[in-house]
Parts: C-alpha cells; structure tokens; sequence
C-alpha cells in the first residue's frame, strides 16, 4: 500500500556528474553525494545570522556582502578548488557563483538552498580552518 524506497549509493547518484569549467547548478541529492566524497569545499553566502540560525554541516560562511573581499576565497581560485555554493532559496548563490566565474573561478556548482534541503542543519562551527579545509578537497579524478 505504501510506496517502497531504496536508498541511492553516492557513487550512483555522481555517475553521469561531471565537473565543469562554467557555472552550473547542481541538485541537492548530487551536492549532498559530492559532499560525502569531500569532493568540494561548500560556501553559504548567506548573513551571519541566517548561519547562525542553522546551516549544511561543514560549510562555511562568507556572506554575500563580503565575497569580493574576502582573501581566503584566493585560495579556491589558485588551486582551481571545486565549490558548492548555496544560500536560502539558491538567488544569492547564484549570483555569487557567476559573479567569481567573471572573476576567473572555476567548477562552481550553486545547489539552492537551505529551504529545501533534506539532510538536516547543525548550528556548529567547521572543525578545520579555511584554508585546511581547501587543502583537504579531493576532486573526483574522473569526473573532469
């Protein structure tokens, strides 16, 4: 009577995924399973307090406002660092994302945003600083 489901390995969700030099959306489930595999650093984009308030565990904050100067954000454009970008409803992410794609970033993926996203929030902190997190980011090898 009830309809049944079958959990999707990470790896089936990614298969047909490919990393991209240009801007492009990814959905949640393809993000959440790149987030397993630690293959992209995650960014909100959104306001401290919106942070605050809950955000996708592991990610960090650089709010919108604040992108064009943050220096750490360097990091990910010299080691060409794939980046899940998100916000709210997934706008602000999405100009963010084209705006550093102007800038000369590359493989930025916007997934949405925290409205409709299905894993659950967490209200702590990223363990690892910035710059370690980024140096931790495995690219799928063969997904370029």
């Amino acid at each position: 009577m009830f309809p049944s489901f079958t959990a999707i390995e990470s790896t089936d969700l990614l298969a047909n995924f490919h990393y991209q030099v240009a801007p492009m959306n990814l959905n949640q489930h393809q993000a959440h399973a790149l987030m397993e595999q630690n293959g992209a650093i995650v960014i909100d984009v959104r306001t401290r307090e919106e942070y605050d308030e809950g955000h996708i565990a592991g990610a960090y904050l650089v709010p919108l406002d604040e992108v064009y100067h943050h220096q750490e954000l360097n990091l990910l454009k010299a080691r060409n660092t794939p980046v899940l970008l998100y916000c709210r409803s997934g706008r602000r992410s999405g100009l963010v994302m084209h705006d550093l794609a102007r800038l000369g970033y590359k493989y930025l993926m916007n997934m949405g945003g925290v409205l409709t996203w299905e894993y659950g929030l967490t209200t702590a902190e990223p363990t690892l600083p910035f710059a370690e997190a980024v140096a931790r980011v495995t690219p799928l090898a063969d997904k370029f």
